[in-house]
C-alpha cells in the first residue's frame, strides 16, 4: 500500500526528525503546497513519513493539523480547486484522507480503509435531492418560475438562514426540507404571481438544490487519523469513516456512536449493513456532529471449515449460532455436529467441545478460538470393484452383499474377463491388507461357494490382456504413414499396408520383407525373414489369406531401384541463361550444363570458374568470431535503445569498443588460417555473383576446376560429373589481387601482369611482424591453391593471377622458458652426469 512515486528528499523534509508540535501552521501549509506541486496527495505525505520512520502518533498529529488548517481555509473562502465541492462537475467531490493501515483478519475492518481504493464510501453529488435533506446556511437554491410567467432566481442561504429574492425580501428556509422550502417560497411568490394560486394555476415554481453546503464533523476514538473534517452536507457516517482512513484494530464496528448537540442520536452496527444491507443507522450528518468509535469489547475467532474464517466482534446477547452465521455458515465438507473451542480461563487455556444442540445457547467469550473440522476421509459402507466389469467403481455394502451380487450390481463381467482368477483385497482393523484369491468361473457357475464382502473390500477382476504383452505389427519403408499398428487375428500384409496409407510413388510392390521373432533362438538365428510380392493396388483378392501376419511382425517396403526424383544444379554468372537445371542422367557433366545454359559470354573470366558442392563437413566459427558477434549484438542493443544512457551504460559501451578493437587485432592471426581463408573466399564468391537460391557456407566446398580444359576436352578427367545441389559460378573478369594475413597493411591492389608474388606483398607494405614467409600461399579465383616451395636455400613463390588472394600465415608465439623449466633441465642433466660417473667408476 506504499505509494510508488519517486521521493525527492531534497525538496520535502526528512520526516524522521520532524516534531509536529514544533511546526507552525505556515510550515505545514508550505509542506502541503510543495507536495501538491510535486504531484503528491495528502495520503502520499503520510506514506512517505511512514517509510522514513515517523511514528503513527506523529502522523496522527500531522493529519489533525492539516485538516484544521484546511477547515480554517474553507471558512475564509480560501478553498483550492482540488478541494472544491461542486454539484454536477467532474472535480473531486470529497477530500479523501488516506492512511496507511496494515491488513487484518478482523472481519469488516478493511471496508473503510481507502488506501488502495479510488472510490469507496464517497457521497455522490449526482443524485436527485433527497426529500429528507434539511437546508442550512451555505446551500444554494435554483428557483425556476415557468408557465404564463417565467423567471429564474439563484440564491444562497445566508448565515441567518434566509434567502434574498429581488422584490420579495428575505425568506427564512434554514431547518426545512426541500418540499417545505418549496411550499414556503411558493406562498411568498404567489403574492406577486397571482396565477400560481387557485384551482387552475397557470404559473408554476420548481425549487432545486444547487451547490451543497459544507459541514464540519469530528471523528474521535479508534480511527486511523482522528480529527475535524470538512464534508459536503450529503455526507453520512460511512462517508466520514472512509474519509478518516477507517477504524483501527482496537476499534468497535458494532457500536459506533453519533453525538449531535451533546446528545446521542444513533448507535451504528456495521454488521447490520455487511450481513443484510441494512443502512438505516447510517444517518446523514449535520454540522458539528461528533462520531465516537470506542474500543471493542468482545472478539472471537473462528477457523477451519467455514466460508468466511476471520475474527468477529460479538455483542453480549449473541450466541455461537450468530458467530457461525457471521462466518457465512459451514462449508460443504465441514463436520457440523461438533465445534472445538479454546478458551482463556484464569492463567491457562482450556479446550471444550460444543455440540450441535448447544450452538444456540453457547455464549462466546472474549479471546475464544473456535475450530470447525472437516469430515473424516473414510467410508462406513463402501466396497469397490475394479477391472473387467461394465461399471467399475464404489458401491454401498449391505449385510448380505457377496462377490457375485457385487458383479451383478456392476452390470456383469466383460468379455475379456479372466475367469481363472480374481482377487479380493481386504483391509484389516490394523489397516494391513490380505489377498483372497477366487476362481471366478466356479463362483459364477455355483460350483464354489460365494464369499461375503466386508467394508472396504476391493474386488479386482483381471482382463486376459493384463497377463500378456500387447500385440502389434510394424510397417516401415516406402509407405505413406508407417508406424506401429494393433495386431488382429487373420491380419494380412495387404491389410496392414492399407492401414499404413498405401505405397509411396517410389515404393516397390515386390520384394516386401517380413521379419518375425523366433520363439527360441535356433542355430544363432535372430529372426525369421519372409519375402513376398503383393498387388500394388492392394485390392481384395482370394490370395489375401495366403500369408497371415503374427504378433510383432515387421513389414519393410523397399524402394523401387528404377525410381528417381528430379535433381537440380545451378549455374550463375557470365552465361547466356543462368538459373536452375535438372540433371538429365547420372553421367551428365559440366560441359553438358554449359551447353544447356547457352555457353559462356564475352565477359566471363574462365580461369576463375568455381564449382560449389555440398559437403558433409561443417566448419564452426572460431572462438574470436563468436566473441565479436556477441559483443556487437550487445553494442547494437544500446544503439537501438533510448539515446540518454546512464553513466554506467556509457562506461560499458566504452569497454565494449575497447574489447572489439583488441579482438580485431587478434583476428589478424586467424586471417592466415587456411580454414578461415577458405570460408571467406567462399563467402566472397556467393556475394559477388548473387547466387540463385541459398547456399549454406558451412556445408559447401569450393572446388577449383579448369574450365578452359573442360571446354577444350569435354568428357575428359577435368569435366566433372554433376551432383545434386552443385552450383557452377562463372565470374566476370577480375582485375585485383587481395592480400591478407601477416602483411604490414592488408589490402586489395590492382593486378599487374608479369609481376611476381613479392611485388604484390611489397604493395601491401611488405611482410609484417611474425610473418611465416615460407608458408605463404595463393588462392586462385577458381578455388585452387598453390604454396611457396623451397629447395635448399632457394624459395619459389607461386604465380599470381587476376582475382587471386595472397595469404601470409602467422608464426606461433614464442613462449619464454620459465625458471622452473630451467631448474628442471639443470637437475636432469646433473642427475645424468652423476649416473655416468658412477658407471665409469
Amino acid at each position: 500500500m506504499f505509494v510508488s512515486k519517486p521521493v525527492h528528499s531534497q525538496t520535502l523534509p526528512d520526516f524522521s526528525t520532524v516534531k509536529v508540535d514544533e511546526l507552525s501552521d505556515d510550515q505545514i501549509q508550505s509542506l502541503v503546497q510543495k507536495a501538491s506541486a510535486m504531484g503528491y496527495s495528502q495520503q502520499d505525505i503520510y506514506s512517505l513519513a511512514q517509510q522514513q520512520g515517523l511514528s503513527l502518533t506523529e502522523i496522527s498529529k500531522l493529519g489533525e493539523r492539516i485538516n484544521k488548517i484546511k477547515s480554517s481555509r474553507v471558512a475564509k473562502g480560501e478553498v483550492s480547486p482540488i478541494e472544491r465541492v461542486s454539484r454536477g462537475s467532474n472535480d473531486t467531490t470529497l477530500y479523501i484522507q488516506s492512511a496507511y493501515i496494515n491488513s487484518s483478519n478482523i472481519y469488516g475492518l478493511s471496508i473503510f480503509q481507502n488506501g488502495t481504493a479510488k472510490k469507496g464510501f464517497e457521497p455522490s453529488l449526482n443524485i436527485p435531492t433527497p426529500q429528507s435533506y434539511i437546508l442550512g446556511a451555505g446551500d444554494e437554491l435554483f428557483i425556476d418560475i415557468y408557465g404564463t410567467s417565467e423567471q429564474y432566481y439563484q440564491a444562497e442561504i445566508n448565515a441567518d438562514g434566509n434567502i434574498l429574492l429581488e422584490n420579495f425580501g428575505p425568506i427564512f428556509l434554514s431547518g426545512l426540507d426541500i418540499n417545505a422550502a418549496q411550499s414556503k417560497i411558493k406562498n411568498q411568490l404567489s403574492k406577486v404571481y397571482t396565477e400560481m394560486g387557485g384551482d387552475s394555476p397557470s404559473t408554476f415554481v420548481s425549487v432545486n438544490l444547487g451547490k451543497i453546503r459544507s459541514i464540519n464533523i469530528t471523528v474521535v476514538g479508534e480511527v486511523a487519523i482522528p480529527g475535524t473534517y470538512t464534508l459536503n452536507a450529503f455526507g453520512t457516517v460511512f462517508n466520514a469513516l472512509y474519509t478518516v482512513g477507517g477504524v483501527t484494530e482496537n476499534g468497535t464496528l458494532r457500536n459506533i456512536k453519533v453525538i449531535r448537540s451533546g446528545k446521542l442520536i444513533t448507535q451504528l452496527d456495521v454488521y447490520d449493513f455487511l450481513m443484510s444491507g441494512d443502512n438505516k443507522s447510517n444517518v446523514r450528518l449535520q454540522n458539528d456532529d461528533v462520531i465516537l468509535v470506542e474500543p471493542y469489547t468482545n472478539r472471537v475467532e473462528i477457523v477451519g471449515a467455514v466460508k468466511r474464517p476471520a475474527i468477529f466482534e460479538l455483542k453480549e446477547n449473541e450466541s455461537l449460532s450468530d458467530l457461525i452465521r457471521y462466518a457465512g455458515g459451514f462449508t460443504e465438507n465441514a463436520f457440523s455436529d461438533q465445534i472445538n473451542v479454546v478458551r482463556n480461563v484464569g492463567k491457562e487455556k482450556v479446550v471444550a467441545d460444543v455440540f450441535k444442540n448447544q450452538f444456540d445457547i453457547f455464549t462466546p467469550k472474549p479471546g475464544d478460538v473456535y475450530q470447525v473440522k472437516l469430515v473424516l476421509d473414510r467410508f462406513t459402507n463402501r466396497v469397490q470393484i475394479k477391472g473387467a466389469v461394465f461399471r467399475p467403481g464404489q458401491y454401498s455394502i449391505s449385510e448380505e452383499l457377496t462377490v457375485k451380487a457385487l458383479i451383478e450390481k456392476a452390470d456383469g463381467l466383460k468379455g475379456d474377463a479372466n475367469l481363472s482368477r480374481a482377487l479380493i483385497i481386504r483391509t484389516n482393523t490394523d489397516l494391513s491388507t490380505e489377498n483372497i484369491s477366487i476362481n471366478l468361473k466356479d463362483l459364477m457357475e455355483g460350483v464354489s461357494s460365494d464369499i461375503q464382502l466386508q467394508r472396504e473390500d476391493v474386488v479386482q477382476i483381471f482382463s486376459i490382456y493384463d497377463l500378456k504383452e500387447e500385440s502389434y505389427v510394424e510397417v516401415s519403408g516406402e509407405v505413406n504413414s508407417g508406424g506401429v499398428f494393433r495386431f488382429s487375428d487373420r491380419m494380412t500384409i495387404e491389410d496392414v499396408l492399407v492401414m499404413a496409407g498405401g505405397f509411396k510413388s517410389s515404393a516397390s510392390a515386390s520384394k516386401i520383407e517380413i521379419t518375425r521373432r523366433f520363439g527360441d533362438a535356433k542355430a544363432g538365428n535372430v529372426s525369421e525373414v519372409f519375402v513376398v510380392d503383393v498387388d500394388r493396388n492392394l485390392s481384395l483378392n482370394e490370395e489375401d489369406d495366403a500369408f497371415e501376419l503374427q504378433p510383432f511382425d515387421h513389414v519393410i517396403v523397399r524402394k523401387n531401384p528404377d525410381f528417381f526424383v528430379q535433381k537440380f544444379v545451378a549455374i550463375e554468372g557470365e552465361v547466356a541463361y543462368p538459373g536452375n537445371y535438372a540433371i538429365k542422367n547420372q553421367t551428365e557433366r559440366i560441359s553438358s550444363l554449359l551447353e544447356r545454359a547457352g555457353g559462356v559470354n564475352q565477359y566471363a573470366y574462365i580461369e576463375g570458374a568455381t564449382l560449389l558442392r555440398k559437403t558433409e563437413f561443417h566448419s564452426e566459427i572460431s572462438t574470436i568470431e563468436q566473441k565479436v558477434q556477441a559483443l556487437e549484438a550487445l553494442l547494437n542493443r544500446y544503439a537501438e535503445a533510448d539515446p540518454s544512457l546512464s553513466e554506467s551504460e556509457l562506461a560499458q559501451v566504452a569497454r565494449l569498443n575497447q574489447q572489439l578493437n583488441e579482438l580485431d587485432k587478434q583476428s589478424l592471426d586467424i586471417e592466415g588460417d587456411p580454414f578461415y581463408a577458405k570460408k571467406e573466399r567462399l563467402r566472397e564468391i556467393v556475394q559477388r555473383n548473387a547466387l540463385f537460391g541459398d547456399v549454406q557456407l558451412g556445408n559447401s566446398d569450393a572446388i577449383g576446376i579448369n574450365l578452359k580444359k573442360i571446354l577444350e576436352e569435354p568428357n575428359s578427367k577435368y569435366d566433372l560429373i554433376l551432383e545434386e545441389g552443385d552450383v557452377l559460378v562463372l565470374p566476370k573478369q577480375q582485375e585485383t589481387v587481395r592480400l591478407r594475413g601477416r602483411v604490414l597493411y592488408p589490402t586489395t591492389v590492382v593486378y599487374e601482369s608479369n609481376r611476381n608474388l613479392k611485388h604484390f606483398i611489397n604493395l601491401a607494405g611488405g611482410f609484417g611482424n611474425r610473418a611465416q614467409r615460407k608458408n605463404t600461399y595463393v588462392i586462385y579465383a577458381n578455388g585452387s591453391v598453390a604454396k611457396t616451395k623451397k629447395f635448399l636455400f632457394f624459395k619459389t613463390y607461386p604465380q599470381v593471377s587476376p582475382g587471386a588472394e595472397i595469404i601470409v600465415p602467422a608464426k606461433p608465439p614464442k613462449l619464454p622458458v620459465a625458471i622452473s623449466e630451467v631448474v628442471g633441465i639443470t637437475s636432469g642433466l646433473a642427475t645424468l652426469a652423476l649416473l655416468i660417473s658412477q658407471i665409469n667408476f
